[in-house]
């Protein structure tokens, strides 16, 4: 069997999941209201531990800077989680639009002023800067299409939205005492 006959199926199946999915919204716009969850615990040092669904992952900091480098560290994590959406809204976009994707590849790096981290000064403690390349190999000619797959993957990419445009935030620090549970009675 040739590559392309392999590729095909997939294709279908993707494409036939993305029209259900479309479909099911349209029908139920509530269902589009999604939420995703995530936990995690210091274990040791800088080490966490993250769960999300039924997949555990570790994040740490670099040797140099304190950590025992045994996973990616939390800014790492949300390059790389850009980098994979927006291979999944090219694939996602390029399967509806009818274009046979043969590959994607997203370079992306950030950068981060250690003194707002650090408390040094006022500098933002996040990114001060964020650059990309994604390379998309097809064999798709029509021009119009590219476009609108080059537009899709800019405007329609979530991670890359949540980097782009401040996102409402409310939360809360607490403080527990070391050995009372919630209740207040000891342990």
């Amino acid at each position: 069997m040739s590559t392309i006959e392999t590729v095909k199926p997939k294709n279908q199946q993707l494409e036939k999941a993305l029209v259900n999915l479309i479909q099911g919204i349209k029908k139920e716009p509530n269902q589009a209201n999604a939420v995703f969850k995530a936990k995690s615990s210091l274990e040791d040092g800088f080490l966490a531990e993250v769960k999300i669904r039924d997949f555990n992952f570790q994040s740490d900091e670099p040797e140099e800077l304190g950590g025992t480098n045994l996973g990616p560290n939390p800014v790492e994590y949300v390059l790389g989680a850009f980098a994979a959406c927006q291979e999944i809204v090219i694939q996602a976009y390029a399967t509806v639009l009818g274009i046979d994707v043969v590959s994607v590849h997203v370079d992306v790096e950030g950068d981060v002023d250690l003194h707002g981290f650090l408390n040094l000064s006022d500098a933002r403690a996040g990114f001060t800067d964020v650059r990309y390349k994604t390379v998309i190999e097809t064999n798709e000619t029509d021009q119009d299409k590219l476009k609108q797959l080059e537009h899709f993957s800019v405007r329609r990419c979530p991670v890359l939205d949540i980097i782009r445009n401040p996102v409402p935030l409310e939360g809360s620090v607490s403080f527990k005492k070391t050995g009372v549970n919630p209740d207040g009675l000891k342990s």
